[in-house]
């Protein structure tokens, strides 16, 4: 039993408070000195980034499991209160995407609590150009289940 996901606070609930925050306090600030009157962009421009943040959030940010647990023939997934097992011989495919934060995504036969596709985000490390060595190993494994 090994956790292989990597903290997901800062990306997950940090951020976009702040993000929002930001722009909730530009926007208030906007309205009460004035100069929306002056330049309807100032009105604009919040509303628009708040609407750009949050589909970026939720495409990249907010999928993420909170914690993944290595159980030997199975992971197991855990977002809020709900808790997925995804063996190795019903995974599909897995991608590695190196964006920030970095994303491994596991696609899945059926469709459990979280869904049939069940990302996370792998321990920050020192290297961050290469590939992750959870995602070769995780991709060996599936290859060795779909084998036997």
């Amino acid at each position: 039993m090994k956790k292989i996901s990597g903290s997901t606070f800062y990306f997950k609930k940090l951020f976009p408070t702040v993000w929002f925050g930001f722009l909730f306090i530009f926007f208030i600030t906007s309205l009460s000195s004035g100069a929306s009157q002056e330049s309807l962009m100032f009105l604009i421009m919040p509303i628009f980034m708040a609407g750009f943040g949050f589909i970026l959030f939720k495409k990249l940010v907010w999928d993420l499991a909170d914690e993944v647990i290595d159980l030997g023939d199975h992971l197991l997934f855990k977002k809020g209160s709900k808790e997925q097992r995804v063996y190795f011989k019903d995974m599909i495919n897995i991608n590695h995407q190196m964006s920030s934060p970095e994303k491994i995504t596991i696609h899945t036969r059926e469709t459990g609590a979280i869904g049939n596709e069940v990302s996370f985000n792998p321990p920050t490390r020192f290297n961050p150009l290469a590939k992750n060595p959870i995602y070769k190993e995780l991709i060996a494994r599936m290859d060795s289940a779909r084998n036997t």
